[in-house]
């Protein structure tokens, strides 16, 4: 496809319309521009459905600004679809016929199921799915929710509630008051009743939330304690904080907009009541949806490579890495796995995944500067679009690559990974990268690897200590270590470093 051909996906929501351009290089989607502008929909409409001339208008300028910063691509294909506000809206029809002479694209008009798949299959194609999944977007007048597994869905429903139609319900005048939070509540919790039942005979392992609503809470989890964890009792505190402030000027949360303060109060009580209602005690956060759903669907993204894998794949392309050189050290530390499980010490699936996505993408910065590759590479993994992969699991991964070689430097902690561990894997792709002696086409080393607590120990044939480039980097990979902090001992029958 020519790099210049882009696809195009429009989310016409009830809170905000959302643009989104991108290329399809090597079976991966690179997103290349994003635009949103809040334009209010839901609260253009009337008792009677009516959507209002203002609400209306608003709609049209977006579309023409929209229209003008897509002017000049080549576009393959363009999908531009409307959620609950258009599709509620006895006038709608309006608004479409009016849209046609300022954007040159048919708006379609979705059904709530269709929308609610449409957010999960955003959310598989991008998100590091591992089991059956709950995942819950909050729009502004509707709330999907869907149960699914890789790419199946299980259960998909969109209920009639959202954070602009509750806001304008119970927090019109911009007042969190504690009698307009518990009956915000009590509506969430009957309008979520009709499908509890079925959706717990389902089950899930994971529940994930979406859209901006979620990205709030998500903000104010940050602020408040440091880490992204919405947890249920968390989620209590942060309700009483509003309903304790009761007005903007006295929440005392930077990460909260005025403009944002009533709808997460709305957002709150929604999530709050799904909750109870499910007895879910965490929810995660995945920043794709509707709009990466649409993306998706244009490509020719084939569905049975996890998300991960199409990501580091069209990583290897992009920046042309030695693939050969970076699966031998691939194939050296799945030999060390082999010894480590011997010994009762295998590595869990996701650290073995750490290391496996580290070692194939080691390299990634080396056509930047040689020397400081590990620097370039870690920038790069930083602050490159990763689908499939989770903040903290990007970060991981990132920083393995910057400590592949040279210095190594403070370990990533969190709950994905120790310090203890997570040194433990550097150690080994740093000692797996040595024994490929460099580009020379040489069998697997049969060296042999045991960790003493944390010490590591290596054992090496001595008739590869005729490679005195071996031995140097051996010598040097002892002294670098143990300025980290960390022990590595290497012996050669008699030959000990």
């Amino acid at each position: 496809m020519n790099d210049d051909c882009h696809l195009v996906a429009i989310d016409l929501g009830s809170n905000s319309f959302h643009l989104i351009v991108a290329r399809e290089l090597t079976g991966c989607i690179q997103t290349v521009f994003t635009n949103k502008k809040s334009v209010r929909l839901a609260s253009g409409l009337d008792d009677n459905k009516v959507l209002s001339e203002e609400a209306i208008q608003r709609g049209l300028d977006c579309l023409a600004e929209f229209n003008q910063q897509l002017s000049g691509l080549t576009c393959r294909a363009v999908r531009i679809v409307a959620t609950y506000s258009l599709r509620v809206a006895v006038n709608s029809e309006e608004f479409i016929e009016r849209a046609k002479s300022i954007f040159p694209y048919p708006i379609e008009i979705i059904s709530g199921e269709q929308e609610a798949k449409l957010i999960y299959q955003g959310v598989a194609h991008t998100y590091p799915l591992k089991g059956s999944t709950f995942v819950m977007d909050i729009g502004g007048g509707s709330t999907e929710f869907i149960i699914g597994k890789r790419f199946k869905i299980k259960f998909a429903q969109s209920l009639e509630m959202g954070s602009r139609s509750f806001t304008q319900r119970y927090f019109e005048k911009g007042e969190i008051t504690r009698k307009g939070m518990r009956l915000a509540q009590a509506e969430a919790r009957q309008t979520l009743s009709p499908i509890v039942e079925e959706c717990l005979k389902l089950g899930w392992k994971g529940v994930l939330g979406t859209s901006g609503s979620y990205k709030s809470i998500k903000q104010c989890m940050l602020e408040l304690y440091g880490d992204s964890h919405i947890t249920e009792k968390r989620v209590r505190r942060l309700i009483a904080q509003f309903v304790g402030a009761k007005t903007f000027d006295k929440l005392g949360l930077e990460c909260v907009e005025e403009s944002r303060f009533a709808l997460t109060a709305s957002a709150l009580a929604i999530v709050s009541s799904f909750m109870d209602e499910f007895a879910i005690k965490n929810i995660n956060v995945c920043t794709s949806a509707l709009r990466e759903g649409v993306l998706y669907g244009l490509s020719s993204t084939e569905e049975d490579m996890a998300p991960r894998d199409r990501t580091v794949n069209n990583l290897l392309h992009l920046h042309r890495i030695d693939q050969v050189f970076s699966r031998r050290v691939l194939l050296q530390l799945q030999l060390f796995n082999q010894q480590l499980a011997e010994q009762g010490k295998a590595l869990d699936e996701m650290h073995l995944m750490f290391l496996r996505y580290a070692a194939l993408l080691h390299e990634i910065g080396i056509n930047i500067h040689s020397k400081k590759r590990q620097h370039h590479g870690a920038y790069i993994l930083h602050h490159s679009d990763m689908p499939g992969f989770s903040e903290q699991g990007q970060e991981i991964i990132a920083t393995m690559v910057g400590d592949h070689r040279g210095k190594i430097k403070q370990a990533v902690v969190s709950d994905m990974i120790t310090e203890s561990e997570y040194y433990q894997l550097v150690q080994l792709l740093r000692v797996a990268i040595i024994l490929t002696l460099g580009r020379r086409d040489f069998p697997l080393q049969v060296a042999k690897i045991k960790f003493n607590g944390d010490k590591l120990q290596l054992d090496v044939p001595a008739v590869l200590f005729k490679e005195n480039d071996l031995f140097t980097m051996l010598q040097k990979e002892v002294a670098q270590q143990h300025k980290a902090g960390l022990t590595l001992k290497v012996i050669a029958e008699s030959i000990e470093l």
